[in-house]
């Protein structure tokens, strides 16, 4: 078992694994996929960074898989590092919004970072237009895309990532790394985290027997995964793993909806359709066994909550009444027999914010592996840009 990660899946109420163990086997021996095996080059990375981080102001733009593993490090370690600078990530061309930011930075302490694996994305062009004069680095892989001609044009700097590996698994590449060295992360630390989860994918039972129990309930007609994230940090991923769930293992009307929350925020609005809803869902819980925090505690008051009186109550930490607030759904769903598994997580460090997303990669690649599906790809979104550039003409 890895030091950062503990997987229980009692609860999960799936047939034994053993049914499944040539499809397991094949999944271990499938080939490593590109994004395991690329190698970011650090040096470079924090060259650049530096370069970037004397201005006040950052403005990235991207979307998707470009910023989304950023959008999660800037609402986690970002509470941390980013006193001195104010981060503006643009992934909309909501007029009103664009605006807002523009009104905001002027080019003298400002620097844009544009992100787009292929350098044709059409509204990051659109919005690089609306910040013409700033100074700009484009992030990007080798070839003639649009936004690396421009570079060359505008005497903008360049960054490349590569060219095959898609951007929701671009978490070590670039894409991600820039951005979180300017913002003060550690990307050795967060590289070395990633590099864990890939490994123990690969060489350990937890992640592919979390795939292959998930996998079987699926078979159970379990088809939603419901995930509430313990932490206001580890929950800034959300994004990133539904876009990795959903494009990852959505394709040819197979596939898993996820419902990708914050805890225990979630029990006021999603814990009643997960509970009393259809008998449609599985879940995940993520919890993370970090720092104990303030103790709760009260001076002798003459009040009570639910018949105790409130001085009576405690002391006891935040991270008990966090964990108590999981454990009570969990409790709920014994009750009803309603399935569901568990993540712990060792704390939210560098390493293992690095090691989550990792796992979330190759556990998005191992289930599309087991259900028979292309990992890589996302026709149904490349469709959909096509009409939309159909319209902007029409």
């Amino acid at each position: 078992m890895n030091e950062l990660l503990k997987v229980e899946i009692e609860h999960l109420g799936h047939p034994d694994l053993s049914m499944i163990d040539a499809l397991i086997a094949e999944t271990r021996k499938a080939e490593v996929p590109t994004f395991a095996r690329f190698e970011p080059d650090i040096q470079g990375i924090m060259k650049t960074a530096e370069e970037i981080a004397g201005f006040r102001n950052i403005v990235l733009i991207g979307h998707g898989g470009s910023v989304t593993t950023f959008k999660g490090l800037l609402g986690s370690l970002g509470r941390f590092h980013a006193e001195d600078k104010l981060f503006y990530i643009l992934d909309t061309v909501d007029p009103l919004h664009v605006g807002y930011i523009r009104s905001r930075v002027d080019p003298v302490d400002t620097h844009v970072i544009a992100v787009s694996k292929s350098g044709n994305t059409l509204t990051v062009l659109e919005l690089l237009s609306v910040f013409d004069g700033f100074p700009t680095t484009i992030v990007t892989e080798p070839g003639y895309g649009a936004a690396r001609k421009l570079a060359r044009i505008k005497g903008w700097s360049l960054v490349d990532i590569p060219k095959d590996v898609g951007g929701r698994f671009s978490g070590g590449t670039a894409s991600a790394l820039l951005p979180a060295a300017v913002l003060g992360v550690d990307i050795v630390e967060f590289n070395m985290g990633l590099k864990e989860a890939y490994r123990a994918a690969r060489e350990e039972d937890d992640i592919v027997n979390l795939a292959g129990a998930f996998y079987m309930v699926e078979r159970l007609g379990k088809r939603t995964i419901f995930l509430p994230v313990y932490s206001r940090g580890i929950s800034e991923f959300n994004p990133l793993v539904t876009q990795l769930f959903h494009e990852t293992l959505s394709k040819g009307r197979k596939g898993l909806t996820l419902l990708a929350y914050e805890g225990p925020e979630c029990q006021h609005h999603t814990n009643q359709r997960v509970i009393d809803g259809p008998e449609d869902v599985a879940t995940l819980f993520v919890l993370v066994d970090g720092e104990d925090g303030m103790k709760i505690s009260w001076e002798k008051v003459d009040t009570e909550y639910k018949g105790i009186p409130l001085g009576d109550m405690g002391p006891y930490s935040l991270k008990k009444a966090m964990l108590s607030e999981a454990r009570g759904v969990m409790g709920s769903m014994d009750e009803i027999e309603a399935p569901y598994a568990t993540i712990t997580l060792k704390d939210e460090s560098e390493r293992t914010i690095g090691f989550y997303v990792g796992m979330m990669h190759y556990l998005a690649y191992d289930f599309a592996l087991m259900r028979r599906v292309e990992p890589f790809d996302q026709p149904a979104v490349d469709r959909a840009k096509e009409i939309a550039l159909a319209n902007r003409s029409s």
